[in-house]
């Protein structure tokens, strides 16, 4: 607020009248704020300070509209005022208006070159346009104009994070923590950070140190469930979920989490209890009975899901997420028109969301309408250009139709490579190395039981990222993986606007990989895997019966679409696995594994990457 060094009495009343207003605001009585700021405009209609303090109090009010207006009527009255800039862009960024927000910030900043704040929230405005790299250069010149700012350390670091610069993300978060050590965030964050380095016992310690700042801190028990649970320190694990719903018996992760480890762990007897808990702490939570009922589907008690989904709608009816989990309820028994009705109705209240298109293509497909369900499946690509489900379905579609574009993105042939790696070094030939590694892996194969949300059946499965364990086998694999992908993205023939080759690089980053173990009928359903580009398969230990070419028992097929018994397509091509090949292919793929027959363990490395730059 700016005032002459000698102002005229009637200048001073309104000067006294704002600092009043400023009194009252501060002290928490606002409605008097708002009167002492109306009479100063009442006074002098273009008063800048007094319309941005209104504008102010109308965003805290939960206004933002009158917000924007009130710093529209103040920047007319003074455009050189970069703190009003900076509120309106908060204000337009209430409202979803990235790109004006932005504009605003950066006035401030052309304003005011040092305002770090402006700065800081430039790269928010950026950071939801989609424009990461444009976000951290905005980060880093609030970091100049403010090098102690532990809020821009903090998101500059979580920005790293999702952009795979991991390392450069732990440096920020220690540079953080050193400025502001009781922080449980921040060590909750270097957790996150390391978890992802695959540095599970250092992720552990952040977790507890965060747990001793604040002992309610249900995300860092949760956190701290799933980094035991990559270190197989099942009990631990367990205890810590279980912590977390004693805080938030709505914790839909924890649940999730808890009743898969359970499962895997031969402890079926305890499976959705959690669930009951939650129901008996929070009766007549429309939330809790949906998220109960997808886990009550999910592990075969579709008949209770049923009743838990009819009891949520009575509750909260229209409801998307109810109608969501109904929707795909009713696929899981068949019930595919009813389905697609739930969908619809879901999309109309939540509007387009890759979940519920991919239910409604599921369920038009389901329906024998394939042209419809193609109209579906595009909108689903137009909203996420890259869903691996959604390329699938469309390449579906396509097949149904006997349209030839559906050879474009199924070209087996082209892109299914098959490659017989060498011994890495240290090792005399495949069969010691792979003898090694299937050693290695035994020690990692710690569950009974394969995980109830995979594709695994008669079998057991890795949990979290396998490489990154610092296992000298896996990470010996993992490198000359890595090469052997080089050299299969090299041969690939660019392709602009294709969801494959479009993406082609020669950086990339692995985004999952895991170990399956399959004993006598085991096999992977049909699937694709949602999180990759390329995907691959590397074989440790194959079976005899993998060697007839006839029944091809215990081979990788491609092309049997898995959708559901109205859609018998069959697969298109199969490759015999050997110890030492590796397979990739992309990751939209319709893809599993021939049953087989016999004493012996079929193990294999799976993994998923991602393009870089």
């Amino acid at each position: 607020m700016v005032t002459p060094s000698h102002p005229s009495p009637a200048r001073a009343a309104l000067v006294r009248l704002l600092q009043d207003g400023l009194a009252l605001q501060k002290a928490g009585r606002l409605a008097e704020a708002e009167q002492a700021y109306r009479r100063v405009l009442a006074a002098d209609p273009r008063n800048a300070d007094a319309l941005q303090l209104l504008g102010l109090l109308a965003r805290r009010a939960g206004r933002p509209d009158a917000a924007v207006e009130f710093m529209r009527r103040s920047l007319a009255a003074d455009p050189r005022q970069p703190h009003v800039h900076n509120n309106l862009g908060n204000a337009l960024a209430d409202l979803g208006r990235a790109a004006e927000a932005l504009a605003a910030y950066r006035e401030a900043a052309r304003l005011k070159p040092d305002y770090a704040e402006a700065h800081y929230n430039q790269a928010s405005a950026l950071d939801a346009l989609g424009r990461p790299q444009e976000a951290e250069a905005a980060l880093r010149q609030a970091l100049r104009a403010d090098p102690g700012s532990v809020a821009a350390m903090t998101n500059l670091a979580a920005l790293l994070q999702r952009l795979d610069r991991l390392e450069e993300a732990e440096a920020l978060n220690r540079r953080a923590l050193a400025l502001n050590p009781r922080s449980a965030k921040l060590h909750q964050n270097l957790g996150l950070v390391l978890k992802r380095l695959a540095r599970f016992a250092e992720a552990v310690d952040c977790y507890r140190a965060a747990l001793e700042i604040q002992p309610d801190l249900k995300e860092a028990w949760h956190n701290l469930g799933n980094a035991l649970t990559a270190l197989d320190r099942h009990e631990e694990a367990v205890a810590a979920y279980r912590r977390v719903l004693e805080l938030d018996p709505a914790y839909r992760d924890a649940h999730a989490n808890l009743n898969k480890l359970l499962w895997q762990l031969g402890r079926g007897d305890e499976v959705l209890a959690s669930y009951e808990e939650a129901r008996r702490r929070l009766p007549g939570s429309a939330a809790v009975l949906e998220m109960a009922a997808e886990a009550s589907a999910h592990f075969g008690r579709t008949g209770r899901a049923l009743e838990e989904l009819e009891a949520a709608l009575a509750l909260a009816p229209g409801d998307p997420q109810v109608l969501r989990t109904y929707g795909y309820t009713l696929l899981r028994l068949g019930r595919v028109a009813e389905a697609e009705q739930r969908f619809a109705a879901a999309l109309e209240g939540a509007g387009e969301h890759p979940s519920l298109l991919r239910g409604l293509v599921e369920s038009i497909l389901r329906g024998g309408d394939a042209a419809r369900a193609l109209e579906a499946a595009r909108r689903l690509r137009r909203l996420r250009p890259e869903d691996q489900h959604g390329i699938a379905y469309e390449a579906l579609c396509l097949r149904l139709l006997g349209d030839p574009a559906e050879a474009a993105l199924n070209d087996y042939e082209r892109f299914v490579g098959v490659l017989d790696l060498e011994a890495p070094a240290g090792y005399p030939d495949m069969a010691s190395f792979n003898a090694a590694l299937a050693a290695a892996l035994d020690r990692l194969h710690t569950t009974k039981v394969e995980p109830i949300d995979q594709t695994l059946r008669h079998g057991t499965q890795t949990s979290e990222n396998l490489f990154g364990k610092g296992v000298p086998e896996v990470e010996a694999l993992r490198d000359a993986v890595a090469a052997a992908v080089g050299r299969y993205v090299a041969e690939l023939p660019d392709g602009p606007g294709h969801p494959y080759l479009g993406r082609r690089s020669p950086r990339f980053a692995f985004t999952g990989s895991w170990s399956s173990r399959l004993r006598d009928r085991g096999f992977h359903t049909d699937h694709v895997h949602p999180q990759g580009w390329i995907s691959g398969c590397y074989y440790v230990e194959v079976p005899d019966a993998c060697g007839d070419a006839g029944v091809k028992e215990g081979w990788l097929k491609f092309g049997d679409a898995n959708v559901g018994p109205e859609i018998a397509v069959p697969w298109v091509k199969a490759v015999q696995p050997r110890p030492g090949r590796l397979v990739l292919f992309p990751s939209y793929f319709w893809h599993g594994t021939i049953p087989f027959h016999g004493p012996q363990h079929r193990t294999t490395v799976a993994f998923d990457l991602a393009p870089l730059g």
